[in-house]
Formats: structure tokens, C-alpha cells, sequence
């Protein structure tokens, strides 16, 4: 894969989430992911893409949400059972009509 250099814009520690901005050329020729509006429910099914540590290729593992809670910051967590592989957490989870959930 070819690595580019990005620059961060938010953290947010509690969520486990960056926002990263990127230079336009990274862009080209590239379609962006579309967010579902609503949340899951339990037992849809996701896939899940990456790339983990230590591969050259893309990473999909596939399961359903297995539970839907609020934490104590007030953040709605949705546990899913497929598998994340280790350097996995950064990318994203689709829904069964292949929007980021």
C-alpha cells in the first residue's frame, strides 16, 4: 500500500476515534463511504474492513451486533461479534446496505 501523510484535526479519547485531514491529491479518483443515519439493531449484519498489522492486503470479517448500551459518558456503544484483527480498529464497520454504521 502507499502511505500518505495526514494531519490530525480531533481526538476524541472516550470514543476511540480520529479525525484525520488529508491533502486533496489523496482524493482523486476515490468514492468517500456513505454513515447511516440510524443505528443498528440486534443481530444485523456487519462487515467489518481493514488493514491489519503485519498484511499488504485488505482485511473483511463478517458477524451481527450482538448488543447496543450507553456507557457513562453518554456514548452509544454497539458490540458486534465479528472478528477485529490487531491494527484493525481504525477501519470501518458497514451495515447490511453497505453504510458505515
Amino acid at each position: 500500500p502507499i502511505k500518505y501523510n495526514a494531519r490530525v484535526v480531533a481526538v476524541g479519547l472516550p470514543c476511540d476515534l480520529a479525525v484525520l485531514e488529508l491533502d486533496e491529491e489523496f482524493w482523486k479518483g476515490k468514492e468517500s463511504l456513505e454513515l447511516c443515519r440510524e443505528i443498528p439493531h440486534l443481530d444485523d449484519n456487519v462487515t467489518c474492513i481493514g488493514f491489519p498489522v503485519g498484511g499488504e492486503n485488505i482485511s473483511v470479517t463478517r458477524g451481527v451486533v450482538s448488543r447496543i448500551d450507553v456507557n457513562m459518558d453518554g456514548l452509544i456503544r454497539i458490540q458486534i461479534d465479528a472478528a477485529i484483527n490487531p491494527g484493525n480498529s481504525g477501519g470501518p464497520v458497514l451495515g447490511e446496505h453497505g453504510k458505515v454504521v
